[in-house]
């Protein structure tokens, strides 16, 4: 098992990406905090996993709130002891066309996706600096370099995450502590399953990839699983595409 006793905490495990690696981390050996807004779902996908109590804690937090999220990093230690992984996966999206967009919109989705990102690694990075050790995993975007439409405020919060993803890899390289990111492109999730119900709008997608398939969360698990471990201790400050060759074509 490549995550045997280290701990991990998870945000958006509620669902999607973020449940799908939640539940990969803990096969592999991993003690999973999942963490998310809707905490009985998250303690509903936790549960589906059967594995003992011992192995998981459920916890809610609003990412884009400082005193929320320090309460769930302080909850961890609390339990496990100590930090070893942050998973930043939390994310929301707002698709309109760009004219109709609002600022509240786009503090929304800002808010969350980015400022998120920044709070829950920096939180995270304290207790890691104390260990001497650690790793982050951003959940970016493709569209953080490609773009696409009704997407300014999501793609602007996830090209944040991507920036973010290299500084902060700076930063944090003298405390071994590396910093990665996962750009997925079009997934199954609850942000995309409304438009994707659209036929033709699924088979557009299909056809953007090399492969011909939206992927699915289980396609980012490995990508995950690969970034927590010490089977990736020399790379960070980078992202990995998992899009079926959309980046590409």
């Amino acid at each position: 098992m490549r995550l045997k006793d280290k701990v991990a905490v998870v945000t958006g495990a509620g669902s999607g990406n973020g449940a799908a690696i939640a539940k990969g981390f803990l096969e592999e050996g991993a003690k999973v905090v999942f963490a998310d807004m809707n905490v009985e779902v998250a303690k509903q996908i936790a549960e589906e996993t059967a594995f003992p109590e011992e192995h998981y804690i459920v916890e809610e937090v609003d990412v884009s709130n400082a005193v929320s999220v320090k309460q769930l990093m302080d909850r961890t230690v609390s339990v496990f002891s100590k930090i070893d992984i942050l998973v930043a996966n939390a994310g929301i999206t707002i698709r309109k066309p760009f004219l109709e967009l609002t600022e509240s919109d786009y503090d929304k989705v800002m808010d969350v996706n980015a400022k998120g990102v920044f709070l829950c690694s920096q939180e995270a990075a304290r207790f890691m600096v104390e260990k001497g050790s650690g790793t982050i995993i951003h959940t970016s975007s493709t569209t953080s370099v490609i773009a696409e439409p009704n997407a300014v405020e999501y793609g602007g919060s996830k090209g944040a995450v991507a920036s973010m993803t290299r500084h902060m890899a700076m930063d944090l390289g003298e405390h071994n502590i590396r910093v990665n990111g996962i750009a997925p492109g079009t997934i199954h999730t609850n942000l995309t399953r409304g438009r994707l119900e659209d036929e033709e709008v699924l088979a557009r997608e299909s056809e953007l990839t090399l492969l011909n398939r939206i992927g699915k969360p289980k396609d980012v698990v490995g990508a995950a699983i690969f970034l927590a471990s010490d089977e990736s201790s020399f790379i960070t400050g980078t992202q990995i595409f998992v899009d079926g060759g959309y980046s590409v074509k």
